[in-house]
């Protein structure tokens, strides 16, 4: 797929998910923007403010406020509705910089912020900028654009604003389409180490001989250099990281910043360091100069990465006498999948994570993607085609998939495959926790739900191997997709709706759950999953509690609005929701269960999955071919691993079509 091939698939998502007006549009653009940053960690998470003053000459379209970096980052966004790709040009960059920037400084006289409404989006900003004077200290302007950075745009500006850090980036439509298309886990990370250190940083070869399947190197790295690179890149360079590091919290981070500022001498001595990767590396001096790096991963080492910044950087301390060792890994981005967590597992010392390789290749993300390609969602009232809902794995697996295809295929791969029913894990994560009674979680940002998720499900996983994650689970899954997306779509096109859309359609549904549970009632996610779509008395019911939601998110303790982000994140928000009276409708009855009835779906559910995995066991087996089996049998044949059960059940693989394996054969086989 090309770029304009791309463009025009894009606009048409957006037209789709935004319906009628432009408005919607732009705002329905501004928010798959702000997604995409935020599942990639460019932001933890972020607030649309859709906020234009004309008169002014200011604008901003969203915002979000990294605390561990004390960076506040506003988006703006340069939409163009011509349907061609047009180009952006720099008048227009400089122009829109020029809007945020005004804003900022508006922000900083009481008047203008008293001026505007409490119930808009864009107060809360407001009175951020206002009131945290001190704990902002860098800011980033961003343009997100559907239009092409022209090639005559060199430079972006420069100068500070408000006496802060500034930095200045452009997410254009290319820039977009290439992350989007790459395949990659996220948009690379590029660090030349000589920006800090004119020779590079002292490393250590730990391989031997060119022809080492892998190389490692020993890295002592300078705690000002760490510090700087947490600074700039943040949680993109924890990403495989389970236990992203926020505050201090423990024995062990108060001694980390106890030892730099009292003994920063002694950090190197006392500290674990690093296990990190990268895909490429560039050294000098025969190998005793770490000079560059492409995608550098903290493996293991978030808390030490974070400890080091948050006393450098926001603490004060002086950092010039840490040192951290660094065990670094290249990593081959085919590889990365499979090294990376048991890199993650063996090193990590501290707190045993039973969900440390909760990578796209876990188990249960192969599970979920075998579901989403197997099963067919019966097709809407009044339509013929049956769809799959396809789960992305790995970034890029939906467009990938149609690469190699004609016109005509690829037409057929989209009917059949629908966009709007494509998710990613990080859609899963929020599905399911909004239901588990989790809004406040949710509320927190994608890669914070996900990582809380992970843990969860991890030690849930490894109970019972997930047996619990059947058939009925994913239609379920796919129920609760139904249920929020319908909602999120109805909420927006409201004329209560003023904004924070995704904490009202979390808490909505939480809450929608929350009261069928006190009356040990369950949602019939079967029915949902059989009609494809939500009942119209469910969205009647869910969206008078959303407009409940509603108010109750907008009147946080203390009367004011400036701190609805922060209230939604609070278990004490759920709590209060949680204990506000609402109404049931008669007419959801028809699309509820009883516990009776729900413990016997399940029953027949598990049943029904015991027969089918027993099945889908040996047909691997036997797509695998005799011919598979027999390679097997000539390795064992040198080597003498297997046991004299196991040869027998490979003799009859071996054997096929003569032989048919078992379920019993077949379970050892794939073992």
């Amino acid at each position: 797929m090309n770029s304009k091939e791309y463009f025009k698939e894009f606009t048409q998502d957006l037209h789709a998910e935004a319906g009628a007006g432009d408005d919607f549009i732009r705002s329905k653009f501004v928010e798959r923007m702000c997604d995409l940053l935020a599942k990639d960690s460019f932001i933890p998470d972020y607030s649309q403010t859709d906020y234009k003053l004309t008169s002014k000459g200011f604008a901003v379209d969203a915002w979000a406020y990294d605390e561990p970096l004390s960076r506040l980052t506003l988006f703006i966004s340069d939409y163009r509705d011509s349907g061609e790709l047009e180009v952006l040009n720099q008048s227009e960059v400089v122009d829109n910089f020029k809007r945020l920037a005004r804003f900022l400084e508006a922000c900083r006289k009481k008047e203008f912020t008293k001026s505007l409404d409490e119930s808009m989006p864009v107060t809360e900003l407001a009175w951020l900028v206002l009131d945290s004077q001190t704990e902002i200290r860098q800011l980033s302007l961003v343009i997100l654009s559907n239009a092409s950075l022209s090639s005559k745009v060199l430079k972006l500006p420069t100068e500070s604003i408000l006496d802060l850090p500034t930095t200045y980036e452009i997410w254009d439509f290319e820039r977009i389409f290439r992350v989007e298309t790459s395949g990659a886990a996220r948009e690379d990370i590029e660090i030349d180490f000589r920006e800090y250190e004119k020779k590079g940083i002292p490393c250590l070869p730990a391989y031997l001989g060119a022809s080492a399947t892998m190389k490692s190197y020993l890295v002592v790295m300078p705690g000002t250099i760490v510090a700087s690179l947490y600074e700039k890149y943040g949680e993109r360079l924890l990403e495989q990281n389970v236990r992203t590091f926020l505050q201090f919290r423990g024995n062990i981070n108060k001694g980390m910043r106890n030892t730099i500022t009292n003994e920063p001498h002694m950090f190197f001595p006392y500290n674990n360091g690093l296990s990190a990767t990268a895909e490429e590396v560039r050294t000098g001096n025969e190998d005793s100069r770490l000079l560059s790096v492409k995608n550098l991963q903290i493996v293991n080492g978030g808390q030490t990465t974070a400890s080091i910044f948050a006393a450098g950087k926001r603490g004060g301390s002086d950092l010039t006498g840490v040192y951290v060792q660094v065990k670094l890994s290249v990593v081959a981005a085919t590889q990365v999948e499979d090294v990376v967590p048991r890199i993650s597992e063996y090193s990590n010392t501290q707190n045993k994570v039973s969900a440390a390789d909760f990578f796209s290749n876990h188990p249960f993300h192969r599970k979920i993607e075998e579901f989403s390609r197997r099963l067919w969602a019966p097709s809407r009232a009044g339509l013929v085609q049956q769809t799959h809902w396809f789960y992305e794995r790995a970034r890029g697996q939906f467009i990938n998939k149609q690469a190699s295809l004609t016109p005509a295929q690829v037409k057929k791969f989209l009917l059949q495959n629908p966009k709007n029913q494509m998710f990613d894990k990080t859609d899963l994560a929020k599905f399911v926790r909004t239901f588990e009674g989790l809004p406040h979680e949710v509320s927190k940002g994608a890669q914070a739900n996900f990582s809380g998720f992970a843990g969860a499900l991890g030690k849930q996983w490894d109970k019972n191997e997930g047996q619990e994650f059947n058939e009925l689970w994913f239609k379920q899954l796919i129920g609760k997709a139904i249920l929020f997306r319908s909602l999120d779509s109805l909420v927006f096109r409201s004329d209560w709706y003023a904004g924070y859309k995704a904490n009202i359609v979390t808490y909505a549904l939480a809450k929608f759950s929350s009261m069928l549970a006190k009356r040990g009632d369950y949602i019939d996610f079967q029915k949902i999953w059989d009609q494809q779509v939500m009942p119209d008395c469910m969205g009647d019911q869910l969206l008078e509690i959303a407009e409940k939601v509603n108010s109750l998110l907008l009147s946080p303790p203390g009367g004011s609005t400036s701190n609805v982000g922060m209230w939604a994140k609070g278990e004490s928000c759920w709590n209060v929701v949680q204990a506000a009276k609402m109404e049931l409708h008669d007419a959801v009855e028809e699309y509820l269960l009883d516990a009776r009835q729900n413990r016997a779906v399940e029953q027949d559910a598990g049943e029904v999955d015991a027969i089918q995995s027993g099945l889908q066991m040996q047909i691997d087996v036997v797509n695998r071919t005799s011919d598979y089996w027999k390679l097997l049998r000539d390795w064992n044949s040198i080597n003498h691993k297997l046991s004299e059960r196991e040869l027998a059940s490979l003799a009859i693989a071996c054997a096929m079509p003569k032989r048919t394996p078992s379920e019993i054969d077949s379970r050892i086989l794939l073992d």
